[in-house]
């Protein structure tokens, strides 16, 4: 008897995927924009039905046949968008939802990582976004930090935490002045800001005359003087332009040999003070990673 009751569970579980399988009415060849194009080009499989007055699209890979997208249109012209809209990662996850309203995007749209963790929340109105926030993750999957924008109010904030998920750090800002709170064990700090300017660490003169500096002072026979075979090299360089300007950690992360990392580092710790990063409105320490090249023809 429950071998019987198991067939019969069997029979209607495939009898319910045949049916569901018949839903669709549609079929569309498209490329990665929706444009109908012929079945040998397509990038994507559409299949569609009309659903609660809506014409509904699902789109499918055409390698592997996974459902990357869910739209709804007004019609099976797929002219207009209309209604909800779902996106979905490779591996089943939901990428991100929101709704269409006369073919814009209207009210809240969210987006996920391919772990289910949310990093985007915006609130549209009539295909503009005013509300803003992002969100960001320890290794751990503790929230790292999250920040919100407000362009109708001109505000702009972030909570910052540790992977203990203590708070370590509060930003308002309104308009282009703000305040800025760090938390430790002893307590509270405040800091007015005047700017909520962001600018890299740079070298005086730009990037050009950084160029020109590294060009002259560079030592290019290097590896040949130490044996180095022919060929081209690239070593990379670390290091942390600090608050005040100065480099600080100067160190390879390559490993090329012949004296190369060893002759790239000399020439960026002798060189001039940096201009240093300002972020909102404040000097910081950044980091920058500098590639180098070395041309070695006619080496051993």
């Amino acid at each position: 008897m429950k071998k019987r009751k198991f067939l019969l569970f069997t029979l209607c579980v495939f009898i319910s995927a045949i049916c569901k399988s018949q839903d669709y009415k549609y079929i569309y060849y498209l490329d990665v924009n929706l444009v109908s194009v012929k079945k040998f080009k397509a990038d994507i499989i559409g299949k569609g039905l009309k659903e609660n007055g809506l014409f509904k699209l699902d789109c499918y890979s055409v390698v592997g046949s996974i459902l990357l997208m869910t739209y709804h249109f007004k019609d099976s012209s797929l002219a207009d968008l209309e209604g909800l809209c779902i996106g979905y990662h490779l591996n089943g996850k939901k990428e991100k939802q929101g709704y269409y309203v006369n073919g814009y995007e209207e009210g809240p749209w969210q987006e996920w990582d391919t772990l289910g963790q949310k990093v985007d929340s915006t609130i549209y109105k009539n295909g503009l976004p005013y509300i803003n926030a992002t969100y960001r993750y320890h290794k751990n999957g503790g929230l790292s930090y999250y920040t919100i924008k407000d362009s109708l109010q001109d505000t702009y904030q972030t909570y910052s935490y540790d992977e203990n998920a203590n708070l370590t750090g509060e930003v308002f800002f309104k308009g282009q002045k703000g305040v800025l709170k760090t938390y430790d064990k002893t307590g509270v700090q405040n800091d007015s800001l005047f700017t909520r300017e962001e600018k890299e660490a740079s070298f005086p003169g730009g990037e050009d005359s950084w160029r020109t500096y590294l060009r002259k002072n560079l030592n290019a026979n290097t590896p040949v003087d130490n044996g180095a075979p022919s060929g081209k090299y690239t070593v990379i360089i670390k290091f942390i332009v600090t608050k005040d300007g100065s480099l600080a950690d100067v160190l390879a992360e390559t490993s090329k040999g012949y004296g190369m990392e060893k002759e790239a580092i000399r020439i960026i710790k002798n060189g001039p003070k940096w201009i240093p990063a300002l972020q909102y409105g404040r000097k910081v320490n950044a980091y920058r990673r500098q590639p180098v090249t070395f041309l070695v023809e006619g080496g051993k």
